[in-house]
């Protein structure tokens, strides 16, 4: 806008705030997929009892780049404690919808369990279609009896999260400022830091307790100085000393590491059940060129399968009690939202239903494309290569993702949250 001017700016965002209705969609035919989901039993719920403490980690710019790009050679691993992490723990890959930055819009898939695909490109959900009262896992937790807290300890500007994070309903937002005691790596704060203050939320808050937070310490740019960070991980091989960016963000990535195990430890020790949901938002803007390096052609060039490479992000979820141990699960952002709700023990809302049974058939539905519960990969531009089954299941969550964040005055009753209708 600054550099544009408001008129030019609020021309070309106007074309964006109207959203076409997918084909077959009314009101009608979104009550119709809501009562089918409302049928059935929950499978899967693993907990009788939910967690006391609920914590939603989106790390920033996280990643694990030598499992996503295997010729990726470093002087040293630079996560390996969350390659130890194995007990009471479900972990995998999660396919982001963006890469190299769009934190915002990663969190609005996993809160809301909808997909970026069917929003027009290059666009912010936050900034141009959240609602007051729109319903979410905030909405859903707090009906639950759970207080809600967001906490990104940065600047409270960004990405209208003031406004989104109060349409959803949190209890309590907190930012940089709020921050006792900070301690800085480069120019943002520490995730050990940040860490700290989940610390003291779960020790001051009475009752059951949901926060998401997002960090901040791995934010680009990666050029801006080493200042309390330490040079522990360098790049290696036919890379060595090609890029001091990269080096610094993979030293970013040792910190990070250092900061899980503080927190695991933590919350091992406490005597609350606590279950804490980790990933990454996105990998980090490198270049062009250095991604190039790794595939080892141009970007245009690589095929669906290669694509995905460059939006993976590492997830887990641990419990300081007993979960089963699962590795090697891979899903979209706007399904792990819908996994974590069912690993926590929590009776799921219709549009959760209807989520599991896309976790079973079609656990990868992205902006980059798909992936079938048999492991085959389909672009983005592949949908009509999808099985019939696959692809009125995805139709049903298309109408229903449009229902949710465009039709809020037809939403069928219950079916977004707390819990389905029990008439039906």
């Amino acid at each position: 806008t600054q550099e544009n001017g408001f008129l030019l700016n609020f021309m070309t965002a106007l074309r964006y705030s109207f959203v076409s209705a997918p084909e077959g969609y009314s009101a009608e035919e979104a009550q119709k997929i809501a009562g089918g989901t409302f049928a059935g039993t929950v499978s899967g719920t693993v907990s009788a009892a939910p967690p006391e403490n609920l914590l939603v980690i989106m790390n920033e710019s996280f990643s694990d780049m030598q499992a996503s790009f295997p010729n990726l050679e470093l002087t040293e691993d630079p996560l390996p404690f969350l390659h130890s992490l194995t007990e009471n723990t479900v972990k995998g890959t999660m396919i982001s919808p963006v890469t190299g930055g769009g934190t915002a819009n990663v969190e609005f898939e996993y809160l809301t369990g909808d997909s970026l695909a069917f929003l027009p490109s290059s666009t912010v959900a936050y900034q141009l279609y959240c609602y007051d009262g729109m319903p979410s896992m905030v909405s859903q937790m707090s009906s639950l009896g759970y207080r809600s807290v967001a906490f990104h300890p940065y600047l409270s500007s960004g990405w209208n999260r003031t406004s989104v994070y109060r349409w959803m309903g949190f209890d309590r937002q907190m930012y940089q400022e709020d921050v006792r005691d900070p301690q800085y790596i480069r120019n943002y704060i520490s995730d050990a830091s940040d860490y700290q203050q989940l610390y003291r939320l779960t020790d001051e808050t009475n009752g059951p307790l949901f926060v998401f937070n997002v960090t901040m310490q791995n934010h680009s740019g990666y050029s801006q100085g080493w200042k309390n960070l330490e040079r522990t991980v360098e790049l290696d091989g036919a890379s060595k000393g090609s890029s001091a960016v990269a080096a610094q963000y993979f030293s970013l990535l040792r910190e990070s590491d250092n900061a899980i195990r503080e927190l695991i430890e933590h919350y091992k020790a406490s005597d609350e059940r606590t279950m804490i949901v980790f990933f990454g938002d996105h990998q980090p803007p490198l270049g062009n060129s250095f991604y190039e390096k790794l595939y080892g052609k141009k970007l245009d060039d690589r095929t669906a399968a290669e694509v995905f490479q460059q939006y993976e992000t590492p997830f887990f979820i641990w419990a300081n009690y007993d979960l089963p141990e699962q590795e090697d699960v891979t899903l979209s952002a706007n399904l792990l939202g819908t996994l974590t709700m069912d690993l926590a023990g929590i009776q799921p809302t219709g549009y959760e239903r209807l989520r599991q049974k896309l976790l079973d058939t079609l656990p990868v539905n992205s902006t980059v494309g798909f992936e079938t519960a048999d492991g085959t990969l389909l672009g983005d531009t592949e949908e009509s290569a999808l099985s019939q089954k696959e692809e009125r299941l995805y139709n049903s969550y298309r109408i229903m993702a449009y229902n949710h964040l465009f039709d809020d005055g037809n939403h069928p009753k219950g079916y977004f949250g707390p819990y389905p209708d029990p008439e039906k």
